[in-house]
């Protein structure tokens, strides 16, 4: 079962960075992150160099969830964590569009796709989640990458959604032609015609990783290229590959693994021991 080791070892070790050009030319935002997405599921999979026509089976074996082009989350690994991708441009904010962050995936997200939960026989309650944030150059080279579980970089889901709901609510209690809708608010008939609809979505950001763990890692914008990856401790040390990464770290001076705390999302005062992982070229 590939982990978020196996896509470190993988990067690391193919020394190749190079993001592919999208084949989709109908959706200029789907367009700008397929080929991020197609290389952190290569690093999972370990593909990065492979030929296009040889990785599906590969793909069959790795994922269990391809991922979809309007429902979160772009791709989960077979019985293991979900993957989500962000492609940026600097460490400013990082847009989210209509999901809020997430700690953890939920089989009873409404945002999520039936497909989606319906994976592993569907018998799955929540999923880790590993946000994947890089940035793209000119050249279609990526020079940074994150890599950070969303229970360390998000608060629980009812903070999100009780702001959302307070919200929706207050929509709720006008006399506004209102539908029934996951955005906040669908209202028809707001002309005399009664031809013209309204709606109000959510849209959300979240600070770049580099900026909110900056108290334990310093980015570098000088570096040809830099990975940070943070990981729970407990769930670092539940890999049976861990010890791989381990020495790798000891033969390849690039390659730093810390022991770390890092601020607990949901009570700024209690602290996660984490895995810190950090990688410059």
């Amino acid at each position: 079962m590939s982990n978020i080791i196996d896509a470190v070892l993988n990067i690391i070790r193919n020394n190749n960075r190079t993001v592919g050009e999208s084949n989709n030319n109908h959706n200029k935002l789907h367009a700008m992150g397929e080929p991020l997405e197609d290389y952190i599921k290569d690093a999972f999979a370990g593909t990065i160099n492979n030929p296009s026509s040889t990785k599906m089976n590969t793909y069959n074996h790795v994922f269990s969830y391809g991922g979809g082009k309007n429902n979160p989350p772009d791709a989960i690994l077979k019985n293991g964590d979900a993957i989500e991708v962000k492609k940026v441009e600097g460490i400013g904010s990082i847009p989210l569009n209509s999901s809020y962050p997430k700690s953890k995936l939920h089989n009873d997200d409404t945002r999520i796709s039936k497909e989606c939960r319906d994976i592993d026989g569907g018998n799955w309650k929540e999923k880790d989640i590993i946000y994947t944030i890089g940035c793209v150059n000119k050249g279609n080279t990526l020079s940074s990458l994150v890599m950070v579980y969303g229970d360390i970089y998000c608060a629980t889901r009812n903070h999100y959604e009780k702001i959302f709901n307070i919200i929706k609510d207050s929509i709720l209690s006008t006399d506004l032609d209102l539908e029934k809708t996951n955005e906040l608010a669908h209202i028809n008939a707001v002309d005399p015609l009664g031809i013209t609809y309204f709606r109000a979505r959510g849209m959300w950001g979240i600070a770049h990783p580099f900026r909110v763990f900056n108290y334990i890692y310093s980015y570098d914008p000088n570096c040809c290229f830099e990975m940070m990856v943070i990981v729970p401790k407990n769930k670092f040390e539940s890999f049976e590959n861990n010890k791989i990464l381990i020495k790798e770290s000891s033969t390849n001076k690039n390659l730093t693994i810390k022991d770390c705390k890092v601020k607990d999302p949901n009570n700024t005062v209690k602290l996660i021991d984490v895995k810190l992982i950090t990688y410059r070229i």
